[in-house]
């Protein structure tokens, strides 16, 4: 088999699901196009939030989904000093140049395809004029890019994270000026095709050295500061149990992965409010899409979570290490969740300096205070902090809940479901801008207010009938103590009943029946899919 056709046939066999998303996005969009604009639906595609929900929401998780896949980022720690280019691919009797030239022909490919297919079928507003080319070719090279950086070996922890930073936010800042500027198609082809083969130069030098072990080292070089700053010794302690040894063990090999990636998609989405001064609606339909960054990003990260160790290459099944610790199966678990809460609060707190200095830097914190003052006018200053700190608490809540509740799928080692649950969360991502844009757009919003309560009973019935079961089972297999089933119950009662005590408190009207509160309130404390954590580990752990 020829390198070709190899390189083809693993990304074709690892990723066929998220191929057939790919395509199935294009023929939704497809579809969407011919009943919409053909028919005359009242739908108004001209607006920017139109535009942003149904073309640019979609686009950008498809093309987030593909700079991973492309760029082996699930394959790797991007916080490590060794390069992210699969060990397991250095053995195979190819040279250096066809490793790293067939990942990136492959990738631009998908990229070209992908911006060219949904300019095609994509819903694009008739107001806005849309290049054919340059948008392509600007992917394509973020992609090179990406995979020549990560692909690299580097001398310090971290230096990768601030390289592919700084130097794709400088080539995206760049196309954005041009863009500003309304520069021509062939100015910014001569600026972007230059940089692929530039791009691919530096990926086989990275290839070439990570294939012959070269990984410098620099730690010891700023030894000195250390002396000379008189700080205390960072030689680690032992650990007080095996327990505090695995989450540990567990931040080292996970636990930095998603603030990575938050850390690399931020510059891209925030830049875009330097080209909204002045549009209110658009700043804040751009600040929606950088909260939901790491949600989207825990649940591309959770895949890598539940592995038990970066280096098992394509097998997800539990490695003898992790077997034969003399560790519980609920511990390990419970090391797990340890790591992604230091993993969300770390990836938070790095978005929530970076939205503040970019507002401020780019002007737009004056529209964003202008409509905070019109808000707390309406409801009263009370209620608008705890209404916004009710929204940064739900979408930390959510961030911790994707890398942990897709665990008991994870862990029990079958990679037809680990990689189906990761496809439904991409076609969600892709399904949910046209879906609200037809829904407020065609006016039925009414209707589906009307059929909430409903769908939340169905929803908190399922859950409650799931829970039982899987607590029932977790008696029965004496994965966990009665006192820890217990205090578990009831930490979740008091989760649930707080919760409820707040969206009272802050929906003290008509409009929001208490019991649509409580149910939203139940189905929001995760219950059911991480309480079947243990029961998927113990399944893989002792399947031999």
């Amino acid at each position: 088999m020829s390198p070709a056709a190899a390189v083809g046939w693993e990304f074709r066999q690892r990723h066929r699901r998220g191929l057939i998303v790919l395509v199935g996005y294009a023929l939704v969009l497809g579809v969407i196009k011919l009943v919409v604009l053909e028919r005359g639906l009242p739908i108004n595609f001209d607006s920017p939030e139109a535009f942003a929900f149904v073309v640019m929401m979609p686009l950008t998780a498809t093309f987030t989904y593909s700079l991973a896949v492309f760029s082996f980022g699930l394959d790797g720690d991007i916080s490590a000093r060794q390069s992210m280019y699969p060990a397991r691919k250095f053995t195979q009797p190819v040279t250096t140049s066809a490793l790293a030239w067939w990942p990136m022909i492959y990738g631009s490919a998908a990229m070209v395809i992908l911006w060219l297919g949904t300019r095609q079928f994509g819903l694009w507003p008739s107001g806005i004029d849309v290049p054919l080319m340059w948008p392509a070719l600007l992917a394509a090279s973020l992609l090179a890019w990406t995979q020549a950086l990560t692909w690299m070996p580097y001398p310090l922890p971290g230096l990768r994270i601030v390289v592919t930073v700084l130097l794709l936010g400088t080539i995206d800042s760049i196309a954005l000026v041009a863009l500003q500027y309304k520069a021509h198609e062939p100015v910014m082809l001569g600026i972007i095709a230059p940089q692929i083969p530039l791009a691919y130069l530096v990926a086989r030098f990275a290839v070439a050295r990570a294939r012959r072990g070269e990984v410098p080292d620099w730690r010891g070089a700023f030894a000195w500061l250390t002396q000379n700053a008189r700080l205390p010794s960072r030689r680690r302690e032992p650990f007080r149990s095996a327990a505090s040894a695995q989450a540990w063990f567990e931040w080292r090999r996970y636990g930095k992965s998603l603030p990575a990636w938050v850390a690399i998609l931020l510059p891209f989405e925030l830049i875009l409010l330097w080209a909204a001064p002045d549009s209110t609606s658009l700043v804040f339909t751009i600040l929606v899409g950088v909260l939901l960054t790491p949600p989207f990003m825990a649940s591309v990260a959770a895949v890598a979570v539940s592995k038990s160790s970066p280096d098992a290459g394509d097998s997800y099944d539990v490695t003898p290490f992790i077997a034969t610790r003399p560790l519980t199966d609920a511990e390990l678990v419970a090391a797990k969740l340890k790591m992604a809460i230091r993993s969300t609060l770390s990836a938070w707190l790095l978005l929530l300096l970076a939205m503040t200095l970019a507002l401020e830097l780019s002007g737009t914190s004056a529209l964003v205070l202008e409509r905070w003052r019109a808000f707390t006018g309406i409801v009263g200053a009370p209620r608008a902090v705890v209404a916004l700190l009710l929204i940064f608490a739900g979408c930390i809540a959510s961030t911790w809940r994707q890398l942990v509740q897709s665990l008991y799928i994870g862990l029990t080692g079958r990679a037809s479901l680990i990689q189906g649950s990761v496809l439904l969360v991409l076609g969600f991502f892709f399904l949910f801008g046209p879906f609200a844009e037809w829904i407020i757009d065609s006016g039925r919003l009414g209707e589906l207010w009307s059929a909430l309560p409903l769908i939340f009973a169905v929803l908190a019935s399922l859950k409650m009938i799931a829970a039982v079961w899987i607590i029932s089972r977790l008696y029965q297999t004496r994965l966990l103590s009665d006192r820890a089933l217990v205090t578990g119950a009831g930490l979740w009662c008091v989760a649930v009943l707080a919760l409820y005590g707040v969206l009272v408190w802050l929906m003290d009207t008509p409009h929001f029946p208490h019991y649509l509160l409580m149910l939203l309130a139940i189905l929001a404390i995760p219950l059911a899919r991480l309480s079947a954590a243990p029961l998927a580990l113990a399944s893989n752990r002792h399947r031999r």
